[in-house]
């Protein structure tokens, strides 16, 4: 969910003279046909360009590369300091997408705009959890044993992701999409589990579990159906 937003950002603005279209292809493209589906023109479209610029110059304005910085530098013996001054800064950010969240809510259906809007609700919730003890978990992640660990996954890492393939229709979800759904969640967090690192499952499970709330899955936690992928077994949904 978070790709929709993201992906916004890599548009290419330029407008065909002869029809009028704008290129682009990936996700923006999908979103520009939703736009055009929705109102019956590419006004809407426009919209999302504009929010989006607005979005980006909200987050220069907050010089993001310093943070990066600082990122490169960070130490055991500088955390304290470095998410004093990081968990504020990333609140804003959150507020910089605002713009961006309401500029793409004449294009959405009702169903997929209450899942985006879920999902940035739920962010500060998910800052919290990063910030938690200077940033225990982000700390975690940058522990070369934990680094190895996850490469070594990389395998089941993409199993995990691949059980997600087909076709996904905004909120109008199936059972069987619920059911892989389920899967990807316990196959993260069994991989997550092998590396010592649950946490990260957590920060995954907040707003995925808002988001899922508001569709016919409901609550993702139940019991999946199939098999999880073990070492180098597959995923059957």
């Amino acid at each position: 969910m978070s790709l929709l937003v993201v992906c916004i950002g890599s548009l290419i603005s330029s407008e065909s003279s002869e029809s009028n279209e704008y290129e682009v292809r990936g996700i923006p493209e999908i979103i520009r046909k939703k736009c055009k589906s929705k109102t019956g023109s590419n006004a809407a479209f426009s919209a999302v360009l504009i929010s989006v610029g607005q979005t980006r110059m909200c987050i220069e304005d907050l010089h993001p590369e310093n943070l990066k910085l600082d990122i490169n530098e960070l130490t055991n013996a500088t955390r304290g300091v470095f998410f004093a001054k990081f968990c504020p800064l990333a609140r804003s950010f959150v507020s910089c997408h605002d713009s961006t969240v309401a500029g793409v809510r004449p294009c959405l259906e009702e169903g997929m705009f209450n899942m985006v809007q879920a999902f940035f609700n739920k962010i500060p919730e998910v800052l919290d959890l990063v910030c938690k003890n200077d940033g225990e978990i982000l700390f975690k992640l940058m522990d070369e044993q934990h680094k190895e660990c996850i490469k070594q996954k990389a395998n089941q890492l993409a199993t995990c992701v691949n059980s997600l393939n087909g076709n996904w229709e905004d909120s109008k979800l199936t059972q069987e999409q619920c059911s892989k759904l389920t899967n990807f969640g316990q196959c993260l967090k069994i991989q997550m589990d092998l590396c010592d690192f649950p946490e990260f499952t957590n920060i995954y499970d907040i707003p995925m579990n808002a988001m899922l709330s508001l569709t016919p899955c409901g609550n993702y936690t139940h019991e999946p159906n199939g098999y999880l992928p073990d070492n180098n077994s597959t995923v059957d949904v």
